[in-house]
């Protein structure tokens, strides 16, 4: 009897130890994943929010050096939604995670440069309505905008062929979407200008200038059609305007100013214009030219007239130019 006893507690614990000993990991769903940015380099300090879609269930976390994160969601068969965040990025997400037991159920993200905001599942039903409108204004702003662009380019392709009526009605398409476009009044009224459609050129440029008073293009293009036309008083308030808008281009402004003065018979004034444009730009070759000329028909500014030709002939890219300059400087007595 003493014998039974002494080995019956030690067959039974070697009972026992023929029961397999069950890894606890392989009982857990588990889910992990590598956040990585838009050039493939990986995210540290990122936001994990694991969020249980058919049970109530939040867990969060944030990846390490390597951008990478682990989550040990139990043994409870559930769906889960993974939202990654982080400065400087868009959020991103995947819907509908069903990690199985003992399988590494991978959720690797990358993420876009960008500024947070509401993911469709965070907002409430306001956002929502707020959201898709939105979309579909923009949407509709998208078609609106490749129609513009369709009708300008085919406008555009049309006025190089001389074909400015029809180029015309491509541009007035155009402004029915975007009446406020200058650019597009000013290229109807070039059009127009091409057919000899003077008051309709005009009506067009004024409507241009109009709606964008600060450009210097847009007042110098008026200028340009006005001085072609005989309103030089007019063309030549546009030009100081222009040279004033635009320092940078002042010199062409005034060069132009200074030529209607010229050809007006204010050879004078013309001569200041033309120092405007030197002074604004002293290589302006054309402006040394023209003070020259307008300098040359008095006995005391002939001097003037002569330097202004030598610099002229130094810098001027016109050869026929260039051999009526070195002609007038020596009738004036220049070397």
């Amino acid at each position: 009897m003493s014998i039974r006893k002494i080995f019956l507690p030690v067959l039974l614990f070697a009972g026992f130890l023929l029961i397999p000993v069950l890894d606890a990991a392989a009982q857990t769903r588990t889910i992990k994943g590598t956040i990585t940015d838009d050039k493939g380099q990986p995210v540290a300090g990122a936001q994990i929010t694991v969020t249980g879609i058919d049970v109530v269930r939040e867990l969060k976390s944030k990846t390490d050096k390597k951008g990478e994160y682990t989550f040990l969601l139990g043994i409870a068969k559930t769906r889960y939604r993974v939202v990654v965040r982080m400065a400087g990025f868009e959020p991103a997400y995947k819907d509908n995670v069903e990690p199985e037991l003992s399988v590494d159920m991978r959720v690797d993200l990358a993420l876009k440069p960008g500024q947070d905001y509401k993911l469709p599942f965070e907002m409430t039903e306001q956002e929502k309505a707020d959201y898709v409108k939105r979309v579909e204004e923009q949407k509709a702003r998208r078609q609106q905008t490749e129609a513009v662009r369709s009708s300008v380019k085919l406008g555009e392709d049309l006025a190089k062929e001389g074909k400015y009526e029809e180029a015309i009605v491509e541009w007035n398409k155009a402004l029915e979407r975007l009446p406020d476009e200058p650019t597009l009044h000013a290229a109807v009224a070039n059009a127009y200008a091409k057919l000899g459609k003077n008051d309709q050129a005009l009506a067009s440029y004024q409507k241009a200038v109009s709606l964008d008073p600060k450009s210097s293009e847009l007042n110098a293009n008026l200028g340009i059609f006005l001085n072609s036309i005989g309103k030089v008083a007019e063309a030549q308030e546009a030009f100081k305007k222009a040279a004033e808008l635009d320092p940078k281009s002042a010199a062409t402004n005034f060069y132009n100013l200074g030529i209607t003065m010229v050809n007006s018979g204010q050879a004078e004034k013309g001569a200041e214009a033309f120092k405007q444009a030197i002074a604004a730009d002293p290589n302006h070759a054309e402006s040394y030219y023209q003070l020259g000329m307008a300098l040359s028909g008095k006995k005391d500014t002939i001097p003037a007239a002569i330097e202004a030709l030598k610099k002229y002939i130094q810098i001027g890219k016109k050869p026929d130019q260039v051999e009526v300059a070195k002609q007038i400087m020596s009738a004036l007595g220049g070397k």
